[in-house]
């Protein structure tokens, strides 16, 4: 029998190039048919750093190595593949929100009334948790996510995390020393498969309106 050798994909993300356009965001709703609402699979943010510095930030599920939202699942509706996607089954899921809670970005996602009105056949409640899946029916074509595709500023990028930490050296994996204001819920090290090219103060952008998809 072959032995199946597990990969880890993953996302890079430039700071100093990110022109805060949300074209990442409107191409992901659209691929991923996520109806307008408050709910999206990746946003597009802009934090004041320091009065010199606005820093630009663009983050989709991390599809952690060590994801705590698969851990915090009870129902198994969380599963992580051969290549370090993390996917949820909506059929399994009930919307107990344990993964929302346990994620440190919180980026697991439940959707309102208004956005998702229609239950589909399957599910067990109305609005089941939703998240990135990493485009997986892009990438069985060997193309890439829509949301990197779409980048007019090719602030994002995709692949083997160890090919992004060889292309990128200068990169650093998402951690809360360098980027605490990403931390939404806690500080779990859950090793997300993200690797930033930070913006420092030799690099700072002027402050912009920041509009969210």
């Amino acid at each position: 029998m072959e032995k199946i050798t597990k990969i880890q994909l993953g996302f890079y993300f430039d700071q100093t190039r990110c022109m805060s356009c949300n074209a990442c965001t409107v191409a992901c709703k659209d691929w991923n048919q996520v109806a307008p609402g408050p709910v999206a699979w990746r946003k597009q943010f802009a934090y004041e750093v320091s009065e010199d510095l606005i820093a630009p930030f663009s983050m989709s599920c991390n599809h952690c190595e060590d994801p705590a939202c698969l851990t915090a699942c009870s129902l198994n509706a969380i599963s992580k593949s051969d290549d370090g996607i993390v996917t949820v089954d909506r059929n399994k899921c009930e919307g107990l929100e344990a993964c929302i809670m346990a994620c440190p970005f919180a980026k697991p996602k439940i959707a309102e009334e208004k956005q998702e009105p229609n239950a589909l056949t399957g599910w067990k409640v109305q609005h089941p948790m939703q998240k990135c899946d990493m485009c997986q029916d892009r990438l069985k074509d060997e193309g890439k996510p829509t949301c990197v595709l779409s980048c007019v500023g090719r602030a994002l990028d995709f692949g083997k995390i160890e090919d992004l930490q060889a292309k990128y050296p200068d990169a650093v994996r998402l951690n809360p020393t360098d980027f605490p204001y990403m931390y939404e819920n806690n500080q779990t090290d859950t090793k997300p498969a993200l690797l930033v090219r930070k913006k420092s103060i030799k690099t700072k952008i002027h402050k912009s309106p920041t509009y969210r998809i």
